[in-house]
């Protein structure tokens, strides 16, 4: 079988060795020794015929005039905002996402955000472990559960929809955004999901805002002072989506001003994040770094869906969640 080429757009590492575990017969993997080092990227995608993209770090149009023989970009998760998917697309390169493993983990990773910010965990856990205390009662009157909250969720896709699955069995009220075209389920609940009747009112009736949404030119910066403003003084605000859809300064201050009364965060304007971020001066929040998607059974389901998909490429079927 002809000898082809994978590359992996990552560091080698226990990630990229779950591709080399699994690769089908006829490729080999290759991974970025530096993911600085410019020319060891140009040289190693001179000969690639695939690419499993899965640094925020973007494939270039300089990587693309070296690759002489690349035909697929398979992104390991469901982002896109590091993908530019008009030159792929002018370029002949085909696009495809994997959305195996990613609504479980996510969803597991919001919810645990979600209770950690809205119980104060991690205060809790310095009070006692650090501290010498046992504040039994001080922190319930200012503690925010599930059970009979109502949760905004900001897009309503795969991962939302296990998230609003779960809330709903503890007992919460969801309430999603107009303008996703998704079902709503009914059949989960008793509850039924609601929809709200704009943005705005999502975020004034919510007491846990939750962001589902892809980064978009057109909802970049959408969380901002002024919607923030319109939330509940003890309400929650989490994140896992992507850090450009809210301005991370606004957030800061309104926080600050007890308006949310705190965050859960998993993703950030600027990633990696500086040691001197202003958020880590605040108590009320807890954060986490970009790891949401990230279980042991989630990275093994991804990596067999990659290179299953890839395999099926080459072999002539269609291309499955395939973009461009």
């Amino acid at each position: 079988m002809t000898d082809r080429h994978l590359l992996f757009w990552g560091p080698e590492g226990p990630n990229s060795a779950l591709y080399r575990e699994r690769l089908p017969e006829g490729w080999r993997l290759s991974t970025l020794r530096d993911r600085d080092d410019e020319e060891g990227k140009l040289r190693l995608i001179a000969d690639a015929d695939a690419v499993v993209h899965i640094e925020a770090a973007p494939i270039t149009a300089a990587h693309l005039d070296a690759a002489r023989r690349l035909q697929l970009v398979h992104r390991q998760g469901v982002g896109l905002d590091a993908v530019d998917q008009d030159l792929l697309r002018d370029r002949g390169i085909a696009l495809a996402i994997c959305t195996a493993g990613t609504a479980e983990s996510v969803a597991e990773h919001t919810l645990l955000l979600m209770l950690a910010a809205g119980r104060h965990l991690l205060r809790l856990h310095e009070d006692v472990a650090q501290r010498g205390r046992w504040p039994k009662w001080e922190y319930r009157d200012i503690s925010v559960g599930l059970a009979g909250a109502t949760v905004g969720l900001v897009g309503f896709g795969r991962i939302a929809q296990v998230v609003a699955r779960a809330v709903l069995a503890l007992g919460s009220d969801v309430l999603v955004d107009r303008r996703q075209d998704a079902p709503l389920g009914a059949e989960w609940t008793d509850r039924p999901v609601r929809v709200a009747g704009s943005l705005d009112e999502l975020f004034a009736k919510s007491d846990v805002v939750s962001l589902h949404c892809p980064l978009q030119p057109e909802n970049r910066g959408m969380v901002d002072a002024r919607r923030l403003g319109l939330m509940r003084d003890h309400s929650i605000f989490v994140n896992t989506a992507r850090g450009g859809l809210v301005v991370e300064s606004d957030l800061i201050e309104a926080l600050r001003a007890g308006r949310p009364a705190a965050a859960g965060l998993d993703v950030f304007e600027q990633e990696p994040v500086m040691p001197d971020n202003r958020l880590f001066e605040l108590p009320n929040v807890v954060v986490t770094p970009h790891c949401a998607a990230g279980t042991r059974s989630a990275s093994a389901q991804k990596a067999q869906a990659v290179l299953d998909n890839l395999a099926g490429f080459w072999s002539g079927q269609p291309l499955e969640n395939r973009i461009s």
